[in-house]
């Protein structure tokens, strides 16, 4: 059996770095416009300050979801962390928004951390 692997050359190489840099720039380019877009409709009077902070951590992790899913698009290697930095922002954001209580943030990232091991052990 013959095994083939298939090398990048430099170039090709350099191309996907520099995309990836432009799906950061990104990333941060719509996370600046969201905290200043909440902080704006917050000044008007549009929103109160929980909605403000559940807008912030539900687009933040939604940011974070879609970065790694444009990486997924374009065969790039996903962060784990930020995946679940995401997953955690969500999760934080809707239950400020719904105001289904105050839950502790250790409490919410143990429960990612968790659920992630879960994904990990059902894929192998």
């Amino acid at each position: 059996m013959v095994k083939v692997e298939v090398v990048m050359d430099d170039k090709a190489l350099l191309s996907r770095h520099m995309l990836n840099l432009k799906l950061i720039k990104l990333s941060w380019a719509l996370f600046f416009i969201l905290i200043g877009s909440t902080w704006i409709l917050e000044s008007l009077n549009r929103i109160d300050n929980m909605q403000k902070w559940a807008f912030i951590y539900a687009g933040s992790g939604a940011i974070l979801l879609l970065l790694n899913m444009a990486r997924i698009i374009w065969s790039m290697s996903i962060s784990k962390f930020t995946v679940g930095l995401g997953a955690l922002g969500i999760v934080l954001g809707v239950v400020k928004y719904f105001a289904l209580g105050d839950i502790s943030y250790w409490a919410a990232a143990i429960l990612i951390i968790g659920i992630f091991m879960l994904f990990e052990v059902l894929r192998k």
